[in-house]
């Protein structure tokens, strides 16, 4: 029989929480007071947790820990920051930067996330029901090349901001929706797959990694070059049906073209002209 911790905001939040201990590997080990006592800041004021929330322990069949999160936690922020095992589940909305910096174990969300969900996580999942902010999976602004989402899993059933995957090293990215401006920008490594429409700049100054779009591209910017036509495209073990434009970019960051960018040929009728160059013989 293993436990289940139940934690329920007692009151509505004006301004942001930081509860960045609110994650199933640390609480596991800690008894219901040690847990009400965790330091947590409303604004500037350093509050204790239990002021600020109900915390209670259930029974549970299964052997892992589970932490479930009741209510409006939208103004709550850092939750499951460098989490490394455990479920941890939100049963509404959530604020900012959710699993910055995870290791590893599941989050799954029952609602929207806000801006930098899974920002320079390593490893684990996060699944997202709703919506989620910009910079999903990104690196944190300032930092150095290389800093980015290194492993794991987020997977949004809803939309996506801007700047999906900034920085991207390892890992996947899925949006079953769609996506604002600049997903990808500065990847290197790593797998994004928008299932639905993105608002153009796909892959900005990426130097490797793939990026499949199976709705409208927003365009395609002109440092990518058309490589050919595929039937379909691998995604870890999902197959997606095409047929795709491969294009190869981008040149202005780096000229190998390490980079790869699939765009639905059905969903992107504007770019047909580009099925002219793939006509040209090679010596010229």
């Amino acid at each position: 029989m293993g436990k289940r911790i139940v934690i329920v905001p007692r009151r509505e939040f004006k301004v942001p929480v930081e509860a960045e201990k609110l994650r199933p590997d640390l609480l596991g080990s800690m008894t219901m007071h040690e847990i009400e006592k965790i330091c947590v800041y409303e604004g500037n004021r350093k509050c204790r947790l239990g002021d600020l929330f109900i915390v209670r322990e259930e029974s549970t069949e299964s052997e892992e820990l589970t932490v479930v999160l009741k209510g409006d936690f939208s103004k709550v922020w850092r939750i499951g920051e460098s989490m490394a095992s455990g479920t941890l589940i939100i049963e509404g909305n959530c604020g900012n930067f959710l699993g910055y910096k995870m290791k590893g174990g599941k989050i799954l969300v029952k609602g929207n996330a806000r801006a930098w969900t899974g920002a320079e996580m390593s490893g684990g999942t996060i699944e997202v029901y709703g919506s989620v902010g910009d910079h999903l999976g990104s690196v944190l602004r300032g930092l150095k090349r290389n800093t980015g989402m290194k492993g794991g899993t987020i997977i949004v059933h809803g939309n996506a901001g801007a700047e999906v995957g900034v920085q991207l090293q390892k890992g996947l990215i899925v949006i079953h929706g769609d996506t604002d401006i600049l997903p990808g920008l500065r990847m290197n490594g790593g797998t994004i797959l928008i299932k639905g429409n993105c608002r153009g700049k796909a892959g900005a100054r990426m130097t490797g990694g793939k990026i499949v779009i199976c709705g409208n591209a927003g365009g395609i910017l002109p440092t990518f070059y058309l490589d050919s036509i595929v039937k379909s495209v691998k995604v870890k073990k999902e197959k997606i049906e095409g047929p795709f434009y491969l294009l190869v970019g981008d040149v202005v960051e780096s000229p190998e073209c390490r980079g790869r960018l699939y765009v639905s040929v059905n969903r992107n009728p504007e770019l047909k002209s580009y099925e002219e160059l793939l006509k040209i013989p090679p010596e010229l």
